[in-house]
């Protein structure tokens, strides 16, 4: 789309004797005429910003002479970008024309007007900034050094990930809601810690419509507290499209109803757009009462609620959070579904629910979770819904049949595990009787204690697992076991059992009576794990 801006389109007042008249340059006692008051100026100068959305610019420059009895030749020359600061990049000569180079003033001529046009200027790097310098120059007349120069400042639009809007006041962030845009990623970014402290918040929603980029540069937002709110979904964003960075939250207490409940998001994507956590750290309390026994709004996460769709993630992620709620939730996510990923993340905290607990994931549906841990106590009492409790997963399945399939792999835990019915040092429920769309590898359950109140289908690393895949596991061979009316089930006889045809549950290698030694016999990766302490930590949060 063509866009016009004119610098001037009316009439100009000049302060000028006409040419028609007779000029009088002497002065008493001089014989010579002088020509030192004549000039050439721009009728126009300063600054203009123009931005790299919009393909195409025109401006109409004019160029005056402030006497008319002297022919004068003036060119424009382009300013080193560099002299604007070193964040500016010269604009190429390519995207922009001028009408000529070079005006030939005659002795009558007072005016000259020439056409600067700027174009596929959204073909540009949008991540940086340029500029457009012109310099009035003559070789024959002086210049008006105050009128010579016109600066073009080009850039995305505030929001752009070349200029994104930069935060560094509690005021302002309560406004991001506002700064979203329909049709396009808006770029936040934040400049300064920030303290929410008597504030109750009301989430931002980043809808697939309009989403963020939310990054907090290292930055902390501390006491973050909703209590109440019409959303849907409930926490720092109600609904997450996009993503959320490198910011830590503290001292977080959020509390819902009937909601769908995280510290970060009450859901992170969907199925019109992915939902991105990565390298956020939670603290705090979250309390979830839900009405009636629903998946769809009583979940709530350290992280987020439910995380939902392929290209969603959680990444490199930590919480360290009390959980209360009345049906679901999980120390880093409520429910991953439709082929989401949690990677690189742990818990720390105790979780009570009365329904599926999970130390990283209540629920799993059709997607993965790999190279996590999780410490606390979880507990579904007092176990009016006889659903699962697992050290990573709660409930895991397919989302239809064995076609899409779930995962955990290169998992610890040694959370204390207690729950009405399925019970697992790793995963409580492999909701999956036709078998082959479940898959637990080269996990650690270094639980103490186990707990089911009825349930003849609890294991040491998989409670409930008829004929779906596991192997290459290991569990505490202290682990204390509470399962009412559990069938004997000896322990494996090979760290590789592959699939479990003839029984139930899956209890793993007790083979080894040390944590870390049980670690390094499944060579997990040492660019991922540091395995120097007592216990298995990620790289990424030690360093």
């Amino acid at each position: 789309m063509k866009r016009y801006i004119p610098i001037a389109l009316s009439l100009m007042a000049f302060s000028l004797i006409s040419c028609g008249e007779v000029m009088d340059l002497t002065q008493p006692g001089k014989a010579e005429v002088t020509y030192s008051d004549i000039t050439l100026s721009l009728y126009q100068t300063g600054k203009y910003e123009l931005y790299l959305d919009e393909p195409e610019y025109e401006y109409t420059i004019m160029v005056e002479k402030s006497h008319c009895e002297k022919e004068a030749k003036a060119e424009f020359a382009v300013v080193d970008a560099h002299s604007f600061g070193e964040e500016y990049t010269l604009l190429p000569a390519a995207n922009y024309d001028l009408d000529v180079n070079s005006i030939n003033f005659k002795g009558d001529d007072v005016l000259h007007t020439v056409g600067l046009r700027f174009h596929d200027l959204t073909t540009l790097d949008n991540t940086k900034k340029y500029v457009l310098g012109l310099k009035l120059k003559s070789d024959n007349l002086a210049v008006n050094e105050e009128k010579s120069t016109m600066t073009f400042y080009l850039q995305q639009k505030q929001g752009g990930i070349g200029n994104p809007y930069i935060i560094t006041a509690a005021k302002d962030l309560a406004k991001l809601g506002e700064y979203l845009k329909d049709g396009q990623t808006t770029y936040v970014r934040l400049g300064a810690d920030i303290d929410l402290q008597g504030m109750d918040w009301t989430p931002v929603e980043a809808t697939a419509a309009k989403p963020v980029d939310f990054d907090g540069c290292g930055h902390a937002i501390s006491n973050l507290k909703i209590t109440s709110s019409s959303s849907t979904y409930q926490g720092f964003f109600g609904m997450l499209t996009g993503r959320c960075a490198n910011v830590t939250f503290t001292n977080a207490q959020v509390s819902a109803n009937k909601k769908l409940t995280g510290i970060v998001a009450g859901q992170a994507g969907n199925v019109s757009g992915a939902g991105i956590v990565e390298n956020v750290r939670v603290s705090g309390t979250i309390s979830l009462t839900s009405g009636n026994a629903a998946w769809d709004d009583g979940q709530a996460g350290g992280i987020c609620g439910r995380l939902h769709g392929a290209d969603s993630k959680i990444y490199q992620c930590g919480s360290e959070t009390k959980i209360t709620a009345l049906w679901s939730a999980g120390g880093i996510c409520g429910e991953v579904r439709e082929g989401a990923s949690i990677e690189q993340c742990y818990h720390v905290g105790d979780i009570t629910t009365q329904s599926c607990v999970g130390g990283i994931a209540s629920r799993l549906l059709g997607s993965t979770i790999s190279h996590c841990y999780s410490h606390g106590v979880m507990k579904a009492v007092p176990m009016v819904v006889a659903n699962p409790g697992g050290g990573i997963a709660g409930w895991v399945q397919p989302i239809s049949g064995a076609s899409t399939t779930s995962a955990i792999s290169y998992c610890w835990s040694d959370c204390d595990v207690s729950a009405q019915n399925q019970v697992g040092g790793i995963m409580g429920n492999a909701n999956n009787t036709e078998g082959s769309g479940i898959t637990v590898h080269h996990c650690v359950a270094w639980n103490t204690y186990l707990f089911s109140q009825a349930a003849p289908k609890s294991g040491r690393v998989c409670g409930r697992y008829s004929q779906n895949v596991a192997y290459s596991c290991y569990a505490n061979p202290a682990m204390e076991c509470v399962f009412p009316n559990n069938p004997a089930l000896p322990d494996q006889a090979s760290v590789n059992v592959g699939t479990i045809t003839t029984v139930d549950r899956y209890n793993g290698l007790t083979t080894i009576n040390n944590l870390m030694e049980a670690i390094r016999a499944l060579d997990w990766d040492t660019s991922i794990w540091n395995l120097n302490g007592e216990q298995p930590r990620l790289a990424w949060e030690l360093n």
